[in-house]
């Protein structure tokens, strides 16, 4: 086995990289008038991320070797393995496309690196290559920071109109927020990968009630301060009411093995 720890993937790498350097066809005989403007514009627009990402490829998987030679290294010799092509095939195709996107990139090298120890083999799920595809860099941060916290509680936080006590301001504030994980991101979009991680039920929600001051402490914050002065402006005025209820949201199983295989491990942990 020592030959797979030189060269990583000689059965499943190199053959992917020779396939990744094939010409990309010339582009489609342009026909006159508009059809001619559409095939042009498709080709050389719409198209030019993907040849991009063809192309510069190979020299991706160089480096992505060289970071994979690491992680395996301390695998025993009689414990390591060319991984499953199920897991294989389809992390090397995503790749193509989220090589830059540090997070995805970490994620598929630890879920290839599982798959090439016989003893982990079987905790890798092909549905995982699925998951980290659906995710963006800030869902994979999000799903790290929840993890290290265990869970986190996120607050129904609206801005009414000042004299309403029906009527509020639809999308002034993420559905989802917790102050916690502002430093992410921007608030909005981390609402958004927090949605993203339960349909993935990589995470669950669970029906909560926030304690006594909290809800004070929340009016207070920051960003809620900041969102509150800016509809304050508007005609109708503003005003902010902070629920008591809260959603606790934690790992499910699916979501603790998924983070077993797919994040990477801190020192401690290696």
């Amino acid at each position: 086995m020592s030959d797979i720890k030189n060269s990583v993937l000689p059965d499943i790498i190199e053959p992917m990289s020779n396939a990744i350097h094939q010409n990309i066809p010339e582009t489609a005989r342009q026909t006159d008038g508009a059809l001619s403007t559409v095939v042009g514009f498709f080709n050389n627009v719409v198209l030019y991320p993907v040849k991009k990402a063809n192309l510069t490829f190979r020299y991706k998987l160089e480096a992505f070797e060289d970071d994979l030679k690491d992680k395996i290294k301390n695998i025993p010799e009689e414990n390591l393995q060319v991984p499953p092509v199920k897991i294989a095939g389809p992390v090397l195709e995503a790749l193509r496309y989220a090589y830059d996107e540090t997070e995805l990139r970490e994620m598929y090298e630890e879920m290839l690196a599982t798959a090439m120890d016989n003893r982990k083999v079987q905790q890798v799920h092909r549905s995982y290559v699925d998951a980290v595809r659906q995710m963006e860099p800030l869902d994979a941060r999000v799903l790290c920071r929840i993890n290290d916290y265990n869970k986190i509680t996120t607050s129904h936080v609206k801005l009414y109109l000042e004299e309403s006590q029906q009527q509020y301001y639809i999308n002034a504030m993420p559905y989802h927020y917790n102050v916690a994980l502002c430093d992410l991101g921007d608030p909005f979009q981390i609402s958004t990968a927090i949605s993203n991680l339960l349909r993935l039920g990589l995470l669950i929600s669970e029906d909560g009630f926030l304690k006594e001051g909290v809800a004070e402490r929340i009016e207070k914050e920051p960003y809620v301060q900041k969102r509150f002065k800016l509809y304050k402006k508007l005609h109708g005025g503003a005003r902010i009411s902070v629920s008591e209820d809260c959603d606790i949201i934690s790992l499910d199983s699916y979501g603790r093995y998924f983070v077993d295989v797919c994040m990477p491990k801190k020192e401690d942990e290696k």
